[in-house]
């Protein structure tokens, strides 16, 4: 097993991060619907298959969600299982999101080789592909949401 672990810096506050990231993967979650990424890093392109449920934290801190991917019609590229979270950052203004877990090289013993060479590239590339995406969207519906609250604003000053 290999461990994988990412953090992306978003700029959105913690509590609406959570809230964006309930919103999202909920759809996904109770639909059953899978979340396709494109990975390209120089000549390779591979699609991932992303699933999310809901996980549990034990401690009710956080909202976790469970994390598995594997690529889409299949081929000797690593699978993950992990799980996604939101964590408060140093600011009122950022949050970091944050995935963690492991994924087990393809071909048995051999497949430490292929990590060290191809997988551990792709495990990598997906993960940073995967937060990159997620906190876009969530970056992009912060704003929107701010600038509906400063519109309202203004039309309440005149």
């Amino acid at each position: 097993m290999t461990q994988l672990h990412h953090e992306h810096i978003v700029a959105c506050p913690y509590d609406t991060a959570r809230r964006f990231l309930r919103e999202r993967l909920e759809g996904f979650a109770l639909a059953g619907h899978i979340d396709r990424i494109e990975l390209e890093a120089g000549t390779l392109r591979k699609e991932v298959d992303v699933r999310y449920t809901r996980a549990n934290d034990p401690m009710h801190f956080d909202e976790p969600w469970s994390v598995h991917w594997e690529p889409h019609g299949g081929g000797p590229f690593p699978q993950f299982d992990g799980s996604l979270t939101v964590r408060a950052d140093e600011t009122y203004s950022s949050s970091i999101l944050e995935l963690s877990g492991t994924y087990e090289p393809p071909f048995g013993f051999a497949g430490a080789a292929f990590d060290e060479v191809v997988g551990k590239h792709v495990a990598e590339l997906t993960a940073r592909a995967l937060l990159k995406s997620i906190g876009e969207s969530m970056e992009l519906r912060y704003a929107e949401e701010e600038a509906l609250k400063a519109s309202a604003r203004a039309k309440e000053e005149q």
